[in-house]
C-alpha cells in the first residue's frame, strides 16, 4: 500500500493520514492514536504519534493473568517532498514496562487493593473510595478483564 499525503497537506490533516496509515503501521485494532507533532521542511514531512492500546498480562504464575491494561507506545511517519511515505517506525510498549506493571498489579491484588467486579456490575467510585480501592477489574462484553482506575487522590 502506497501512502501519500494530500497535495495541500496541512497539520490538521495529520489525524486522517494516521488513520489511513493503520494497515502499514500494523497497529492493534483497539489503538487510540494521537498526533504528537508535525514537522515540515522543504524536503520532508514528519508526523510523530503516540497510541494507547490494551495489552493482556499473561503471567501464569500470578493473580493478574489475563487482565488487560492500557499501555502507551509511539512512532513516526516520514514523507518526502512529493508527499510519498519513505519510512515509518513504530516503537511498541517496552516489555520491561509490562513486567513491572504485572508485578505491581499482582502486589495490589494480593494486598486487597483492587476490587474485582462481577460481570455486568455497575461500579460506584465513591464506594470504592471508602474501601480504599483506587483500581478495579471489570469484564467487557467479550469476557476480557480490564484494569480501570476508580478514582484519583
Amino acid at each position: 500500500m502506497e501512502l501519500v499525503l494530500p497535495s495541500d497537506f496541512q497539520k490538521d490533516d495529520a489525524p486522517r493520514v494516521l488513520e489511513q496509515a493503520r494497515p502499514v503501521l500494523k497497529l492493534p485494532p483497539d489503538a487510540n492514536v494521537r498526533v504528537e507533532s508535525v514537522t515540515q521542511t522543504a524536503r520532508t514531512t514528519r508526523i510523530e504519534f503516540s497510541y494507547t492500546h490494551s495489552v493482556k498480562l499473561d503471567d501464569d504464575q500470578s493473580a493478574v493473568s489475563g487482565i488487560r491494561v492500557d499501555v502507551n507506545a509511539h512512532g513516526e511517519l516520514k514523507f518526502n517532498a512529493r508527499g510519498i511515505l519513505i519510512s515509518y517506525h513504530v516503537e511498541p510498549a517496552d516489555p520491561r514496562q509490562l513486567r513491572a506493571m504485572s508485578d505491581h498489579l499482582a502486589k495490589l491484588v494480593a494486598n486487597g487493593q483492587v476490587y474485582v467486579a462481577k460481570p455486568g456490575e455497575r461500579i460506584d467510585p465513591e464506594r470504592l473510595r471508602r474501601q480504599g480501592k483506587a483500581w478495579y477489574v471489570q469484564e467487557d462484553a467479550q469476557g476480557n478483564k480490564h484494569l480501570k482506575r476508580a478514582w484519583i487522590s
